[in-house]
């Protein structure tokens, strides 16, 4: 007799414990690529669902190093990562390419996320949104793409999942061609930031390419098959 109630207690205590096991939560750390407004951030949280939260932290002109002295948004990070089960997705490169060489950046940008781990949260490295800069029928990547590889770098030196949007919004907007592809600029003439439909779009891909590396969070994505053939059809 004593030894079925310890069956049945011991089979129930895994479904005690999942279902005590906080929802994740995730937030978003960037620059004007990922912040609302101009960046892939708003379109991304609007393909989640049942997150504890999806917050858009990004500011508009910053690198890895400025974006920590912003007081609203870093504490907002720090609070966030006392929550259990939240993750940090971290994309720079935009303007520390103006400012510091590749080694600098990954320095920084090994420094932070070594950072966001130890406050609480699981970092996920994200490779730079790409240019819509067309000579020809092509998109030259030489400035974005040596940060995109060094963020790489530091991804597998820390061994922490990353996603690479830079390759990926490349291989989009070359077999969308420039006419379609600047159909997401901002103000119609800004190939770098996102209007509403491009914040849309490559919210999506954010969420297909977060999906693909970390499984786990597939529930918390509402799909949308049309889109994500689109992308991986190269139309609109």
């Amino acid at each position: 007799m004593f030894a079925s109630l310890l069956s049945l207690a011991l089979v129930a205590l895994p479904l005690v414990s999942a279902a005590a096991a906080p929802k994740p939560g995730i937030i978003l750390i960037g620059d004007s690529t990922v912040a609302t407004g101009a960046g892939w951030g708003p379109g991304f949280c609007k393909d989640t669902t049942g997150l504890a939260t999806c917050t858009d932290l990004a500011v508009s002109g910053t690198t890895v190093i400025s974006w920590q002295h912003q007081p609203t948004e870093y504490n907002a990070f720090l609070k966030a990562c006392t929550v259990p089960n939240t993750f940090a997705t971290i994309q720079f490169g935009h303007n520390d390419q103006k400012i510091y060489n590749t080694t600098v950046y990954g320095a920084n940008l090994n420094t932070f996320a070594k950072l966001v781990k130890a406050k609480g949260c699981t970092p996920v490295i994200i490779t730079s949104l790409a240019r819509r800069n067309f000579k020809s029928a092509h998109v030259p990547d030489d400035i974005l793409e040596p940060y995109a590889q060094e963020a790489i770098s530091v991804a597998n030196a820390l061994k922490l999942t990353y996603l690479d949007l830079h390759q990926a919004s490349l291989t989009y907007i070359t077999k969308l061609g420039s006419t379609l592809s600047y159909e997401f600029n901002l103000d119609g003439t800004d190939h770098t930031h996102l209007d509403p439909m491009g914040q849309a779009y490559f919210g999506r891909m954010v969420a297909d390419l977060l999906i693909a590396k970390l499984p786990t969070l597939k529930s918390f994505i509402v799909p949308n098959a049309t889109m994500t053939k689109a992308e991986a059809n190269g139309t609109l």
